[in-house]
């Protein structure tokens, strides 16, 4: 059985579909497995080069190692072997492939280039530089070698070397299009705004129906402070690929700058939506729902933001907030907690961490030298008290503190110190008591208490706590 002429004809390579394409391989196989590979290596060979055009990967590889097995001192299909392991992530294959081919052809450009792909996939990327500009040696005009250059200096951040790389590329075609958006990106990043502009707007001279292109032409304006040309971009790019919540998120935030509430809300739920799993689209979710005077909503949507990250501080101040205005005074009081709880744990993690063995060894020493003195003066049993609390020890601490206010009930930090544990043992109210002694007796420390959590100062949840105190 032999191919018609046609199917390997190269102005009708684009004609064939899959199913097409499948039946010009599966007789290939059917060669194989006859045992007459080597009758039908010429189809064999030109089925595999569209194998790798069509990205046939594993039909490919099989093709190509059947004829290996008849040519194994062909480069060229060493070489293809090379891009159909490149193309399955299997690099270390794919390297392997590619070495042998440049050993029987050692001036391939080609081969050369797929190579550095697999090396710098392979963390090789010293080699992978190397690989490229023994490449351009041979050719010095090789757009594709001075594109890959460009994309290898990009991932170490190094755009200013990136960027004359990118410009060698247009310089060489005008037209090629991942170099005008690797290049805008690239100015983007390295904060020349005016020049990623221009370069976006290139791109999408060639390219005007790529979403990304027009989020990332919308995130330029969005840093120049131009919220109506971002706002044209994100909500075209969004029309073009309706799934694109990065698009539909930076959206909601031009609104916002715009005033536009009802739109942000919509533009963030469409987000959500879309990546459920996402703190900071949530939260911003809730946050303009809480704008808007939607507390229930906001109030649905911070329980969602806790729930990805039980750490966010601005989910549980915008959450007691919205309880706050819903006169909740429970709730409202417990999410204050919770602010103080979450901060308040963090500090103490750090400071009881293994790599701070060095705080940890005087705490316990501080510890020993108390306990092992008697009638110890208030400020002693302040310190005794804020070391059990640095190393999270939440109840010794509070025993130590109350003792500290038995010898004397006006020593406003002990109570200052005894309303911190009373919150990370989970009795609120009797924390809130004692937050107002320490403050009654001892005005400045409200002070620190802002200072320490800034975040609550003049908010709607500080203010109906703190006006019962």
């Amino acid at each position: 059985m032999d191919f018609s002429d046609d199917f390997f004809d190269s102005e009708s390579n684009s004609f064939f579909d899959d199913e097409e394409l499948k039946s010009k391989v599966k007789e290939c196989k059917e060669y194989v497995s006859s045992g007459q590979t080597i009758a039908y290596l010429n189809n064999i060979e030109e089925t595999i080069q569209l194998c790798l055009e069509y990205d046939f990967v594993e039909d490919g590889i099989f093709l190509v190692e059947a004829a290996l097995e008849i040519s194994p001192y062909s480069s060229e299909l060493w070489h293809s072997k090379g891009i159909f392991h490149n193309n399955q992530f299997d690099f270390e294959k794919a390297y392997v492939c590619l070495e042998k081919a440049l050993s029987l052809n050692p001036t391939d450009v080609e081969a050369m280039i797929n190579k550095s792909i697999a090396e710098d996939n392979l963390g090789l990327w010293e080699n992978a530089v190397k690989s490229l500009k023994t490449a351009l040696a041979l050719e010095p005009n090789n757009e594709e070698a001075i594109f890959n250059l460009g994309i290898l200096y990009e991932r170490k951040d190094n755009f200013e070397k990136a960027i004359e790389y990118f410009k060698q590329t247009v310089f060489l075609d005008e037209k090629y299009t991942d170099a005008w958006y690797e290049l805008g990106y690239c100015y983007e990043s390295n904060d020349q705004l005016n020049e990623a502009l221009e370069s976006y707007n290139k791109f999408l001279e060639l390219d005007p129906y790529s979403a990304s292109g027009r989020y990332n032409k919308g995130i330029v304006y969005l840093k120049l402070g131009d919220n109506s040309n971002a706002i044209n971009c994100f909500e075209l790019a969004t029309t073009l690929n309706e799934n694109f919540s990065n698009a539909w998120y930076n959206a909601g935030i031009t609104y916002i700058k715009l005033n536009r509430l009802v739109d942000a809300k919509n533009a963030f739920l469409k987000a959500f939506n879309l990546d459920p799993f996402d703190d900071s689209i949530a939260l911003n979710l809730a946050q303009t729902c809480e704008s808007i005077g939607d507390y229930e909503a906001a109030i649905k949507y911070y329980n969602a933001t806790i729930n990805i990250n039980k750490l966010s501080v601005d989910a549980y101040i915008g959450r007691g907030n919205c309880f706050a205005r819903k006169n909740n005074y429970n709730l409202a009081l417990e999410n204050f907690a919770m602010i103080i709880k979450v901060a308040m744990a963090e500090e103490v993690e750090i400071l009881s961490s293994k790599e701070n063995n060095k705080h940890l060894i005087n705490f316990f020493n501080k510890i020993e030298y108390y306990n092992n003195r008697k009638n110890l003066t208030p400020e002693e049993l302040n310190d005794l008290g804020n070391t059990y609390f640095n190393l999270g020890d939440w109840q010794n601490a509070y025993k130590t503190f109350r003792k500290s206010i038995n010898l004397n009930s006006e020593n406003s930090l002990a109570h200052y110190g005894k309303a911190f544990c009373l919150i990370m043992l989970n009795r609120y109210q009797d924390a809130l008591d004692n937050l107002q002694i320490a403050f009654e007796l001892n005005p400045n420390l409200e002070r620190l208490f802002l200072d320490k959590f800034p975040s609550l100062d003049s908010t709607q949840l500080y203010i109906k706590i703190t006006s019962t105190l």
